[in-house]
């Protein structure tokens, strides 16, 4: 089986008020027998982290870590190359630029309904063309949906389902919404996505190429 972790990056919004151009949805994927690997990689780092005086009630994430003038890009980069050493680890993505959106209905959706969408597209790419056929994707709860249409699990299981039907294709898939505070997996993918996001959305590269050669599907909508 394989574990795979959700995570996303930016805002999957096209209101005014949002300052962001890309949407990124990264999946970290992993073998279910080296899942104690990041658990125990992310216990070592985090611990010498929260030795050298960072708060150990607030949780751990890539984007306060690279903003803390004691820890820094050093600090995330460590971790990066901590993860990368992990033999069955790989990362997926699809970056969306929202500018180039233009599908009225699309773009004044309820928010969450873009999310969902795009999840489904890189997740129907690992499963379908990539023969990840039985899977746990674990996906942070703290995502938000305003719709009413089908929510976000319901929403995977139709699509997945309906396509390994029409296809004959046999898929097993687990889906679970953890805490991510909780839960080493998400909070692993939290670094990569973050990783990932800096390349398209602020043309810093350092952290992505890192991860490059644990790269399994770049899925670029609309980039120019």
């Amino acid at each position: 089986m394989k574990k795979v972790f959700l995570d996303e990056s930016g805002e999957c919004s096209f209101s005014h008020s949002s300052i962001y151009r890309h949407f990124l949805i990264t999946i970290l994927s992993i073998d279910d027998s080296e899942m104690n690997i990041i658990k125990k990689k992310l216990k070592r780092e985090f611990a010498h982290i929260i030795k050298n005086g960072w708060d150990k009630t607030k949780e751990i994430k890539a984007s306060d870590l690279y903003r803390n003038k004691k820890f820094g890009a050093e600090s995330v980069k460590k971790i990066l190359k901590s993860l990368i050493e992990i033999k069955s680890i790989e990362f997926s993505y699809i970056i969306v630029n929202k500018e180039e959106i233009t599908n009225v209905s699309f773009r004044n959706a309820s928010y969450g309904i873009g999310y969902n969408y795009f999840t489904g597209v890189i997740l129907s790419e690992l499963i379908f063309q990539d023969g990840f056929h039985n899977i746990h994707l674990i996906y942070d709860l703290r995502n938000k949906e305003t719709h009413q249409k089908r929510h976000f699990k319901q929403y995977l299981e139709t699509k997945i389902y309906g396509m390994a039907l029409e296809s004959g294709i046999p898929v097993e898939m687990k889906i679970e919404g953890l805490i991510s505070r909780y839960n080493y997996g998400l909070q692993a993918v939290d670094f990569c996505s973050w990783a990932i996001y800096r390349k398209f959305e602020y043309n810093d590269d350092k952290f992505y190429d890192l991860l490059k050669e644990k790269m399994k599907i770049r899925s670029e909508w609309y980039l120019k």
